[in-house]
């Protein structure tokens, strides 16, 4: 008869991550997270243009009345318009309309409280045919603009 030994052949399993697939796991969360603060910040800032588009806007009807009911010049004013003067981002001004030509700053929105837009603004011109247009400073980039100012 054959004689065989049975040997024991251990193996042992190891079970986890290497330091390097770590390290690639968190290099790629943290690029990911590069990417979504910075589509975070520009969100935020198209939404801070948006909301200032939309106070100015808030001023076409009370201003086109004023000139139908033939308002002098005292009635175009923030306060003559029943609007609010100052809002969180804007300090606003009112131009008295020019009776046959446009009128440039019909309303206009010195922004505040936005730390990257400093000195920068935002108006409604009126044109003599009482349409609107959107104009933005040059400060304001146009990426961050709502459609109806680009």
């Amino acid at each position: 008869m054959l004689k065989t030994s049975k040997r024991h052949v251990s193996v042992t399993l190891q079970s986890g991550f290497t330091l390097i697939e770590l390290m690639l796991t968190i290099a790629v969360i943290g690029i990911l997270a590069a990417i979504a603060a910075v589509s975070y910040q520009s969100q935020i800032r198209q939404s801070q243009l948006t909301t200032i588009y939309q106070e100015l806007n808030h001023f076409r009807l009370p201003y086109q009345i004023l000139i139908n009911e033939g308002a002098g010049v005292t009635g175009f004013s923030p306060e003559g318009l029943n609007v609010p003067e100052q809002t969180k981002y804007c300090q606003f001004t009112v131009t008295t309309p020019h009776a046959t030509a446009a009128t440039p700053n019909a309303v206009r929105c010195k922004i505040q409280n936005i730390g990257y837009l400093q000195n920068q603004h935002l108006s409604l011109d009126r044109a003599a045919n009482g349409t609107w247009q959107c104009q933005a400073s040059a400060g304001i980039p146009h990426s961050y603009l709502p459609k109806g100012c680009q």
